[in-house]
């Protein structure tokens, strides 16, 4: 089940790293939502598969194709994913755990 409070990384279809970032993902209608704190976006699709750690959407619209969705842990935030973030290596050494994590997007994007 997709959980809108937390933060996921994605894949797009024939790429091998997670580079994306998701937050408030959701559907909505048909369509996948969700905001790369950029900006928002609404994909036509389809969920076809749901993990323990994330989930699979077949994109009948943008980008075409499986995009695969998993929960960012802070274990991986701390690995990759700090790079992403303005500030990322000093928030990787405070923050301790996934939830802390999370919270910390839904605050800093308002989400």
């Amino acid at each position: 089940m997709i959980n809108r409070r937390a933060v996921y990384v994605f894949r797009l279809p024939d790429e091998k790293e997670f580079t994306g970032m998701a937050l408030d993902v959701h559907m909505h209608n048909g369509n996948l939502r969700f905001f790369d704190t950029n900006r928002g976006h609404e994909i036509e699709g389809k969920v076809t598969a749901e993990t323990e750690d994330g989930f699979t959407f077949t994109s009948a619209g943008a980008i075409p194709g499986e995009w695969r969705f998993k929960v960012l842990t802070i274990e991986e935030f701390k690995r990759k994913h700090y790079k992403l973030v303005e500030g990322g290596e000093a928030l990787a050494t405070k923050i301790k755990t996934t939830d802390d994590l999370h919270e910390w997007y839904r605050r800093e994007f308002k989400i």
